[in-house]
């Protein structure tokens, strides 16, 4: 009976590990694992100088980013939107996502594609265009 309790186990535990949702989840990147899960807060947004000091939080095997916390809003967010969502691991140690963006004149937030890149376990880089195709560079720091 053990056996086959821990042969279970053991079934149940691959299957998540080679799961996209898990592997989304977390990414390795220099010989440690880095994980995207937790609380975020937008440090700088160049050119636009938007929603700086706002925060995210990314939901374990949910794939996306929810706003906790608005600043700077010039852009007409809520809170609770979604601001990444499809988040996905890369080859390159980082991650390809879609980016929230809008400009408050059609009313609806828009998604274009992004990547991040891990600049260190509490320091991520987000690259993407603006509402207008304006490049777009985004340093965000995890909240402790």
């Amino acid at each position: 009976m053990k056996t086959v309790k821990l042969l279970s186990y053991a079934v149940v535990i691959s299957f998540f590990a080679s799961c996209d949702t898990f592997k989304q989840a977390t990414n390795t990147t220099g010989g440690a694992v880095f994980s995207l899960n937790g609380a975020w807060k937008l440090n700088s947004n160049i050119p636009e100088n938007t929603l700086v000091n706002s925060k995210v939080t990314v939901t374990p095997f949910i794939a996306r980013s929810v706003i906790t916390a608005l600043e700077n809003n010039t852009q007409c967010y809520r809170q609770n939107d979604v601001k990444w969502k499809n988040i996905k691991s890369n080859n390159q140690g980082g991650y390809s996502i879609d980016n929230a963006t809008s400009n408050c004149t059609a009313g609806t937030i828009t998604y274009l594609p992004a990547n991040i890149t891990v600049v260190n376990n509490n320091e991520i880089k987000i690259i993407t265009k603006n509402a207008a195709g304006i490049d777009n560079a985004e340093l965000w720091t995890r909240v402790k």
